[in-house]
């Protein structure tokens, strides 16, 4: 459809960007955007199963990528890709109905049928004004995709913070038709109790003239809480979040992640979403196994791929109200927190970053790591992460001394030292293999790959 093109324009390259990109880089990325757009599906299977395509291009495009680098990422992945699913043109009458939609959500195989609905809706409306109506409106439909944003490990989030950042239409109307068709990991309600407990106990802090703790200080209170530390349990499987942290432990986990709180003021907003995007990367890299090989959490990676675009997000102010800014960033540090019980609570320890050496990359620059990540055989998930943290290095160095120091565990060349950890972790190796899966569980870190350290 026309209106759905997928068209980098020279203005709207990507705020967090590595060298110029050699001639015919864009025309390339056009080419692939549009291509993947038109044939495949968002849902490459039906659990756990996201395209990553537009991630990985419009990643490596902003660090540089070149022509080939672009096809053959593009090609990384094209081959596990599912055909687009028809539409069903009965429903797609009757999407306007809010009740329709609602009882619509959560099903996958409507993901094209959202996706002509919200491509018609943006031809006729403008991309930020479809954004509006079907996220921050308050309505119940909205209520419930603005939960769903956070679904799926973030990916709807990641894919509206492309769709925004590189002024794509097309791809807003892929991230809300994803977010409308996603699995539901009961994280509505998660939310729903954790404001419910931000009230209570933002008014207690301001009666008691308390300062609010930090998102560090609250990971350390959710690990001495044994009710929330031991809900999820290996055995869940993929279900950790939902079965564990939400089903089992939701309003003691609520009582303490509740006391994240955000006033609505753009200076403050700032600061805490450069805190939030300083403590998930300090998660991802002070976790570790002694006597393993190190290796970053896959849960916690996307924690950190989504942090670049609550920066996107909270500089949106000429058409999302700071109300709504401020509410998203406090649903993304409910849902890092979430998974961070998910993923096991272990202890963190910073020396695994300060320290970390590599003869492959000691001494390398951000330009060197940029310049490898985009040459590598990936599904996008490296490359995101390491411009996730250079943004994070920007957002953060005003903060990192001075009063807010302890709320921000990573400092310096501490980024540097994170980034290079991705890359050598996930060099030449299997999809698969690249990251650990739930770092707090001793099962995890059983396989033969991690036996011997470093």
């Amino acid at each position: 459809m026309a209106e759905a093109t997928l068209q980098l324009s020279p203005t709207h390259l990507g705020f967090i960007r590595g060298h110029s990109n050699p001639p015919g880089s864009l025309e390339d990325c056009n080419r692939l955007l549009q291509k993947n757009h038109e044939v495949y599906h968002m849902f490459f299977r039906e659990i756990a199963g996201m395209n990553h395509i537009s991630h990985s291009l419009l990643t490596c495009f902003a660090l540089g990528a070149g022509p080939k680098e672009l096809q053959d990422r593009y090609d990384d992945e094209a081959a596990g890709q599912r055909p687009m699913p028809p539409v069903d043109n009965e429903l797609l009458k009757n999407l306007s109905d809010a009740d329709v939609f609602y009882q619509t959500m959560h099903t996958k195989v409507q993901y094209n049928t959202f996706l002509h609905f919200f491509e018609r809706r943006i031809l006729a409306q403008g991309w930020k004004a479809v954004v509006h109506e079907f996220i921050f409106s308050r309505t119940k439909v909205a209520e419930r995709m603005f939960s769903s944003l956070f679904d799926g490990l973030y990916h709807p989030l990641i894919h509206l913070g492309l769709g925004i950042e590189f002024e794509l239409p097309g791809l807003v109307a892929e991230a809300l038709a994803q977010a409308a068709a996603n699995d539901d990991s009961d994280l509505h309600r998660l939310f729903g109790m954790c404001e419910a407990e931000s009230e209570a106990a933002s008014s207690t802090d301001v009666k008691e003239n308390k300062r609010l703790p930090s998102i560090l200080e609250l990971l350390d209170t959710i690990r001495s809480i044994e009710e929330i530390r031991t809900a999820p349990r290996w055995s869940d499987l993929g279900l950790k979040l939902r079965n564990g942290v939400v089903g089992r432990a939701g309003s003691a986990f609520a009582r303490v992640a509740g006391r994240f709180k955000v006033a609505a003021d753009e200076d403050e907003l700032a600061r805490r979403t450069a805190e939030m995007i300083s403590t998930c990367a300090y998660m991802c890299g002070a976790a570790q196994f002694e006597g393993r090989k190190t290796k970053i959490d896959f849960f916690w990676m996307h924690a950190v791929t989504s942090s670049i675009f609550m920066s996107v997000l909270a500089q949106q102010g000429e058409w999302i109200s700071l109300e709504d800014r401020v509410r998203l960033l406090e649903r993304k540090v409910y849902t890092d927190l979430a998974w961070y019980v998910a993923s096991g609570s272990v202890p963190l320890d910073v020396a695994y970053i300060t320290g970390y050496s590599s003869p492959g990359s000691d001494g390398w620059s951000w330009d060197d790591v940029f310049g490898a990540v985009v040459k590598e055989h990936d599904d996008g998930h490296a490359a995101k992460f390491i411009r996730a943290l250079k943004n994070g290095e920007q957002a953060s160095a005003r903060y990192e001394t001075g009063e807010w120091a302890d709320y921000f565990p990573m400092k310096g060349d501490m980024w540097l030292n994170l980034a290079r950890m991705c890359h050598d972790t996930t060099k030449s190796m299997p999809i698969d293999l690249k990251w650990v899966r739930f770092t707090g569980y001793d099962e995890a870190w059983q396989r033969p790959d991690l036996a011997s350290p470093n």
